[in-house]
């Protein structure tokens, strides 16, 4: 190796150093720099933060949901034969009696068939009545032939009662006398017979007003049929309550069955809300809710019960049914929309905080713990359980009445400490 060629690597090696003397000096202050950020508190104004303090009280789970009121009662009006929409008396909102008439409808078909079914009634009653009389008479006539035959029967007994006497001093024939026994003993027959045909009249003609007050019947039968049908052309509400809807127009044609209105309850009314469908398999039947209806007055929130869970989801949300108890507010109305909850669950001496962001129920996140005395906060592990509304339960890492920072600090979760700077006034 000669002389040139070493002179000239020297030069090189001793720059290859100097960059590596310069590189380690870098590393040493970024290194020397993180460990005084990390050991340095940062310092963050109380007025940028939220501030939540541990507290342990039974906490109320709450399935919270949207809804409206809704008649607890309702009826759906309809039509039985074919009409016209003659009248409209009574419009949606309008608060009914059961009585109330809410459409006129007319019906010529149904004028006549009521005419003729009263005209066939008159009819009946008419050869009914008639049918009565002539059953008198021929009662009567028959117990008019039975009280002659009677009579006769007495004054024949009458004479052979005499002729027994006299028939022994020789004053009656004894061949008179066996002729007026005779007479006695065929009139006796006649007697017995015309009662037999006496009582056979009476029987027959019991028979035949049987059957007569059956076709009788028939006829009152049919004419209530046809009248009720007239009747039904005035259509009235049924309940109390409050018109809902009407689906008609006037001079509308209607076709049998055609669904006119719907009437509702409006005192008896029942809640139902929306709510998600994760938190509805969550809800039993007899659980206990609230309901609110934004009363003005104090008195906004009722005590209500589910009593229905719909089976079917709709855009990821179930319809609750509950029913409302205790009194309710004076704007409780049919489709008032509403607010409430179902409580699903009291857990007895929980331990929970307002919500931090971006908290999830049954998760782990780490939170500035903070130390009221040195106004320090140090990064916690905190484990937490379920939520309902604006409060989480804290399952590990807190106490009673420690302060935790829930205010979204994840960008400062590397550093071991930060200062909490009070605002001055």
């Amino acid at each position: 190796m000669d002389l040139d060629s070493t002179l000239k690597r020297k030069p090189q090696q001793s720059k290859a150093k100097k960059w590596l003397a310069v590189a380690a000096i870098g590393v040493s202050a970024l290194g020397a720099l993180m460990v005084y950020q990390w050991t340095t508190p940062t310092v963050v104004a109380a007025s940028q933060l939220q501030i939540a303090t541990v507290e342990q009280a039974d906490f109320v789970v709450k399935i919270r949901g949207f809804g409206r009121l809704k008649p607890k009662y309702q009826r759906y009006l309809t039509n039985t034969d074919t009409a016209m929409v003659e009248a409209i008396h009574v419009y949606p909102g309008t608060i009914v009696k059961k009585d109330t008439v809410i459409l006129s409808l007319v019906n010529p078909q149904q004028a006549q068939r009521l005419s003729v079914a009263r005209l066939e009634l008159a009819r009946q009653k008419a050869s009914v009545n008639e049918q009565k009389i002539n059953q008198q008479s021929e009662l009567l006539e028959r117990q008019a032939n039975l009280a002659i035959l009677k009579s006769e029967l007495q004054s024949a007994e009458l004479r052979v009662d005499a002729e027994s006497k006299l028939i022994e001093q020789g004053i009656v024939s004894s061949l008179d006398y066996k002729r007026s026994m005779l007479n006695v003993a065929q009139l006796t027959e006649r007697v017995s017979i015309e009662q037999q045909r006496l009582a056979q009249l009476k029987a027959m003609h019991l028979q035949r007003s049987k059957i007569q007050q059956e076709l009788l019947s028939q006829f009152e039968l049919n004419y209530q049929v046809e009248q009720r049908a007239f009747d039904q052309l005035q259509i009235t509400a049924g309940i109390d309550g409050m018109l809902q809807e009407l689906n008609v127009e006037l001079g509308q044609n209607l076709v049998p069955g055609t669904r006119l209105a719907v009437v509702g309850s409006n005192k008896a009314l029942k809640a139902e809300l929306s709510v998600k469908q994760a938190d509805a398999e969550k809800v039993a039947l007899n659980m206990a809710a609230k309901v609110n209806t934004f009363s003005q007055a104090d008195h906004n929130e009722v005590d209500a019960k589910v009593t229905r869970i719909d089976p079917i989801v709709t855009d990821g949300r179930v319809i609750i049914e509950l029913d409302l108890q205790g009194t309710l507010p004076a704007n409780a109305r049919p489709d008032l929309s509403i607010e409430g909850y179902v409580v699903s669950n009291i857990i007895p001496d929980a331990l929970t905080i307002n919500v931090p962001q971006k908290a999830q129920a049954h998760s782990e996140a780490t939170l500035f713990k903070l130390n009221p005395n040195t106004q320090l906060a140090t990064p916690t592990n905190i484990e937490f359980g379920t939520l309902s509304d604006n409060q989480i339960q804290l399952l590990s890492g807190a106490t009673v009445g420690e302060q935790l920072i829930i205010s979204d600090l994840s960008k400062w979760q590397h550093l071991a400490t930060i200062k909490i700077e009070q605002d001055s006034l």
